[in-house]
C-alpha cells in the first residue's frame, strides 16, 4: 500500500500525522520531508543535528534554497527528487555537496539518502520522505583505504620488477647454479631488509645513511672503524631506499670478494653532498688500503645494476689503493639546505 497523507498543501494536524512525527521525532536517523515544491515541510532532530540548524531556519525553504550548492551538483538531486514525485522510490549514493557550517566555515559533506513517495488522498503523490545519513567520514577511510590499496599494488609491482631484473641479472652473472641460488638469495634478504626498515617507517621512505650503515653492517659490522660516512643526509623515497639497498649490497660484496673489506688495512669512506639542485644528491664511495688496482676486464652484476636505474648515474675509476666511484642519482624529496642539515655521529 502506498504512503498517504491527507493533503498535499501543508501537512495536516490529523492524528495519523502526530502519530508519524512521535516516531519520527525520535529516530536517531535524519529523515526530512518536502512538499512537491521541493519546500521544507519538516525535519526530526537528527536531521538538524546533522545539518546544525533549527527547525524555522529550514523549513518553509525550498531545500536547494536552504542548502545551496553548485548547479553540477545541484542538478542530478534535483532530477532524482522529480522521479520520486513521479511515483519512485529513489536513493542518492554518496552525494557530495558544500556544506556551511553554522560557525561560518565550509566544508564538503557526503550523504547517502533514500527518498520515498508520500501520497495524499488524492493518489498523487504529495511529499518526499527522505532518509539521510551522513557518510562523510566513512567516505574518507573509503577513500583513504583505496590510495592505499593502490599504492600498495604499485609498490608490490615494483617489487616484483626489481626481482624480476636482479634474477635476471643474477642469472646472466652466474657461472653455475649454486652461486646463483646464493647470490640471488643473498640480495633478495638485503631487499628484504630495507622492506621490513620501510614498514617500520610506514613506508615514509628511509634516510640514506641509514641504508649505507645497514647495508655495511652485514660486512663489517655496526659501528666498523673502517668505514666512514660523513656529509649531509637525505630522505629516500620507498623505490630510491630499495635501490639503494641493492647498489649498496653489491658495493660491499665486491668490496668484500676484491676491495677494502677483503684486506686487513682497508677501509672505506662515503661521502655524501648536495647535487646540481635540491633533487638530487651526490655519493663518493672511496675505497683505501690496497695495491696495484685494476679495472676488471668483465662488465660485473654492479655495472648491469647501475644500468638498471635510470635516475642514477656515475663515473667509476680504480685508482691504485681502491676503487673511487662518484654517483648522481634523483630524488624524490628535495636536500634541505646546508643550514639544516644535521650531521650524524658515524
Amino acid at each position: 500500500m502506498p504512503h498517504r497523507l491527507a493533503t498535499h498543501n501543508a501537512l495536516p494536524a490529523g492524528s495519523a500525522l502526530l502519530n508519524f512525527r512521535h516516531l519520527v521525532d525520535g529516530m536517531l536517523t535524519p529523515y526530512m520531508i518536502m512538499d512537491r515544491s521541493l519546500t521544507i515541510m519538516y525535519a526530526n532532530q537528527a536531521y538538524l543535528d546533522s545539518v546544525e540548524r533549527k527547525l524555522p531556519e529550514i523549513v518553509g525553504k525550498n531545500i536547494f534554497h536552504a542548502f545551496p550548492d553548485t548547479d553540477d551538483r545541484t542538478a542530478p538531486v534535483r532530477e532524482t527528487f522529480i522521479r520520486t514525485l513521479n511515483g519512485e522510490t529513489t536513493q542518492l549514493e554518496r552525494t557530495y555537496y558544500h556544506f556551511r557550517h553554522a560557525d561560518g566555515t565550509v566544508s564538503t559533506k557526503c550523504w547517502q539518502c533514500v527518498q520515498t513517495p508520500y501520497y495524499g488522498i488524492d493518489g498523487d503523490v504529495a511529499y518526499i520522505v527522505q532518509h539521510a545519513e551522513d557518510i562523510t567520514e566513512s567516505d574518507k577511510l573509503r577513500q583513504r583505504n583505496e590510495i592505499i590499496q593502490q599504492e600498495l599494488d604499485h609498490r608490490v609491482k615494483n617489487i616484483f620488477s626489481v626481482i624480476q631484473a636482479v634474477a635476471m641479472l643474477s642469472g646472466s652473472q652466474a657461472e653455475t647454479i649454486e652461486e646463483f641460488r646464493n647470490e640471488f638469495a643473498a640480495r633478495l634478504a638485503a631487499m628484504g631488509r630495507t622492506h621490513d626498515q620501510l614498514r617500520d617507517h610506514n613506508w615514509e621512505g628511509l634516510w640514506l645513511h641509514s641504508v649505507l650503515r645497514d647495508g655495511l653492517d652485514q660486512f663489517c659490522g655496526r659501528n666498523c672503524e673502517r668505514v666512514t660516512i660523513y656529509g649531509p643526509d637525505v630522505r629516500l623515497s620507498p623505490r630510491g631506499a630499495q635501490h639503494a639497498s641493492l647498489l649498496i649490497h653489491e658495493m660491499a660484496t665486491n668490496a668484500a670478494k676484491y676491495g677494502c673489506f677483503s684486506v686487513p688495512g682497508g677501509a672505506l669512506r662515503i661521502e655524501t653532498a648536495h647535487g646540481d639542485d635540491p633533487h638530487s644528491v651526490k655519493v663518493c664511495w672511496k675505497e683505501s688500503g690496497l695495491t696495484g688496482v685494476k679495472a676488471p676486464e668483465a662488465t660485473g652484476f654492479g655495472s648491469q645494476l647501475f644500468n638498471f636505474m635510470p635516475n642514477v648515474s656515475y663515473d667509476r675509476v680504480f685508482e691504485e689503493d681502491g676503487l673511487r666511484l662518484e654517483l648522481t642519482a634523483r630524488l624524490l624529496h628535495p636536500m634541505a639546505p646546508p643550514e639544516e642539515i644535521a650531521f650524524p655521529k658515524v
